[in-house]
C-alpha cells in the first residue's frame, strides 16, 4: 500500500517539477530577450514627447548606430540638442555651444543618407549658422576670464611693446632657410592672435568707464577697427604673406593711439624723451610716423594726466610710507617745465613743416632747431628727475639713469656754449655734416642694395619653397572648407557589416 501510494503520487510530483522548470525557463527568456530597434525608438520618442530630454538622449544616441533607425535617430537627437543649445542660462555659452556643435554633427550624419533632402539641409544650415557667433562668444568669455581684471592701460602698453617687436622680427624671418621661416611666422602669428585678444579686454574697460552712449559707440567702433587690423596681421603672418608688415604697422599705430589715451605721466615722459631723441638723431621710424609729432603728443598726454595723477599719488603716499613724498614745489616745477616743453615742441613741429616746404639744408635754422631739441630733452630729463621714484623699485637703475641724464645735461651745456661762441663755425660744420651724411647715406644705400641682390639670389629657392608651402596651406584650407559637408564620417548604419 505504501509503495502503491508512492507510485500513485510520483506522476503528480513530476508534473509539478516540469511546470516549475518551464516557468523558470520562460521568465529567464523574458529577462534576456533584448529590445528591438523599433522598441528602443518608440521608448525614446515617448520620453521626448514627455519632455524628458535627458533620458531621451540617453536612449536614442546609441540608436544612431542602427541600420534601420539610425537616420531617424540622428535627426531626432539633433533636434533635441539644437533645442537645448538655444536655451541660454547663467552657465555661460560653453554648454549651448557644445549642444549646437553636437546637433550639427548629428544633422550632418542624417543628411549623408539623402544629401538632396530639403528638410535635412535646412536643419544642418540652422545649426551651423549659429556656431560662429557662439564660438566667438566662448572665446571672448575665455579671454575675459584671463584679462578682464587687468588694467587696460597696462594691456595697451604691452600691446605696443609686442607689436613693435613683431615689426622688427618679421623682415628677418625671410633671411632664414624655409623651414625656419615657416616656424618663425607661425610663432609670430600666435603672438599676434594674443594681441587680438587684448582688444576684447580694452573694449570691456571702455564700456565700463564711458557713460556717454554716443561716445562709447564711437570708441567701440575704433576698437573693432583696431582689432580687425591686428587680426589681419595674424592671418598674414600665418600665411607667410609679406603684406603682414603693413598690417603690423596699422596694429602698432592703433595700440599706440589708444595707449596715449590711457598712458600714465611717467611713461608719457619717457616716451616723449625717446621720440625727441630719435628726432634729434634722425632715426628712421619703422612705424610710419613723425618722431617730432610723437614727442609732442606724448608731452600733451603728460600735461593732461599729470594733475590728477599727482593728486592720487599724494593720497597713496599718505597711506603707504614706502612711497617717497611728492612736494607741492616739485609738482609746480614739473607743471612749468611741461608747459615749456610743449611750447618748444610745437615750435619744432612748425619749423619742420616750414623747412620741408623750402627744402632748406644746414644754416642757422638747423642750428636753432637742434638747440630747441636739446633744450626740450634737458627739460624732460629734469621732469623725470623730479618725478617720485619707488624706494623698492631698483635704486641702482634710477641712479644710473640719473647719471646718464646728468651726463646728457653737461653735453647739452657744452653744445650750447659752442654754438653761442661761433655761430658761423657751427653753420659750416652743419653743412659739412649734411654733405658727409648725404655721402654716407648714398654709400649705405648702395651697400644695402648690393647685399639685397646677393641675398635675393641666394634665397630664391628658399622663397619659392616658402611661397609654395603657403599656397598649399591656403589650398588645403579651402579644400577642407568645401569638403566639410561631403566628407562627413560614414555613419555606422551605412557601414558594410
Amino acid at each position: 500500500m505504501y509503495e502503491a501510494n508512492i507510485f500513485r503520487f510520483r506522476p503528480i510530483a513530476l508534473a509539478a517539477a516540469f511546470a516549475v522548470s518551464a516557468w523558470g525557463a520562460i521568465c529567464h527568456a523574458e529577462e534576456t530577450v533584448p529590445e528591438t530597434d523599433g522598441e528602443i525608438w518608440n521608448r525614446g520618442v515617448d520620453l521626448y514627447r514627455a519632455g524628458n530630454h535627458t533620458n531621451a538622449l540617453a536612449v536614442l544616441k546609441p540608436l544612431i548606430l542602427s541600420k534601420t533607425h539610425g537616420v531617424r535617430a540622428s535627426e531626432l537627437v539633433g533636434a533635441i540638442e539644437f533645442a537645448e543649445g538655444l536655451k541660454r542660462g547663467g552657465e555661460g555659452v560653453e554648454k549651448p555651444l557644445a549642444s549646437l556643435e553636437s546637433a550639427a554633427s548629428d544633422f550632418q550624419l542624417a543628411l549623408r543618407s539623402n544629401p538632396s533632402d530639403p528638410r535635412m539641409n535646412r536643419n544642418l544650415t540652422r545649426a551651423m549658422d549659429r556656431l560662429p557667433e557662439l564660438r566667438e562668444q566662448a572665446h571672448v568669455e575665455k579671454v575675459m576670464k584671463a584679462l578682464g581684471q587687468q588694467d587696460p592701460g597696462a594691456l595697451l602698453g604691452t600691446g605696443v611693446k609686442d607689436s613693435r617687436a613683431l615689426l622688427k622680427e618679421f623682415p628677418a624671418a625671410f633671411t632664414n632657410e624655409a623651414r625656419r621661416t615657416v616656424a618663425m611666422c607661425d610663432s609670430m602669428a600666435k603672438r599676434a592672435e594674443k594681441l587680438c585678444d587684448t582688444w576684447f579686454a580694452v573694449k570691456a574697460g571702455v564700456a565700463q568707464s564711458v557713460t556717454n552712449e554716443q561716445q562709447a559707440m564711437t570708441i567701440n567702433a575704433q576698437v573693432e577697427e583696431a582689432r580687425t587690423a591686428t587680426e589681419a596681421a595674424a592671418v598674414a603672418l600665418s600665411d607667410i604673406n609679406p603684406e603682414a608688415q603693413d598690417h603690423l604697422k596699422k596694429a602698432e599705430t592703433s595700440f599706440t593711439r589708444f595707449w596715449k589715451l590711457a598712458i600714465m605721466p611717467p611713461e608719457a615722459c619717457a616716451e616723449s624723451m625717446l621720440s625727441q631723441t630719435n628726432e634729434l638723431l634722425k632715426v628712421e621710424n619703422a612705424y610710419g610716423r613723425d618722431w617730432q609729432q610723437e614727442a609732442l603728443e606724448f608731452t600733451k598726454a603728460f600735461r593732461a594726466k599729470f594733475p590728477m595723477w599727482a593728486q592720487a599719488y599724494e593720497q597713496q603716499a599718505q597711506a603707504d610710507t614706502n612711497k617717497p613724498p611728492f612736494t607741492k614745489e616739485a609738482q609746480a616745477e614739473i607743471s612749468a617745465l611741461a608747459t615749456e616743453v610743449e611750447k618748444l615742441q610745437l615750435e619744432l613741429v612748425k619749423d619742420k613743416a616750414e623747412d620741408a616746404k623750402v627744402e632748406r639744408k644746414g644754416g642757422g635754422k638747423a642750428a636753432e632747431r637742434a638747440a630747441k631739441q636739446f633744450e626740450s630733452l634737458k627739460k624732460l630729463a629734469r621732469i623725470q628727475e623730479l618725478l617720485p621714484k619707488d624706494k623698492n623699485g631698483g635704486g641702482g637703475q634710477n641712479q644710473n639713469q640719473q647719471n646718464q641724464q646728468n651726463q646728457n645735461q653737461d653735453q647739452n651745456k657744452d653744445k650750447n656754449k659752442d654754438e653761442n661762441k661761433d655761430q658761423n663755425q657751427q653753420q659750416n660744420q652743419d653743412q659739412q655734416q649734411d654733405q658727409q651724411q648725404d655721402q654716407d647715406d648714398k654709400k649705405e644705400q648702395e651697400e644695402k642694395q648690393s647685399a639685397a641682390e646677393e641675398q635675393e639670389k641666394k634665397n630664391d629657392e628658399q622663397v619659392e619653397d616658402v611661397l609654395r608651402r603657403a599656397q598649399e596651406r591656403s589650398d588645403q584650407h579651402e579644400a577642407d572648407k568645401k569638403a566639410r559637408m561631403k566628407k562627413a564620417p560614414l555613419p555606422a548604419n551605412e557601414r558594410d557589416w
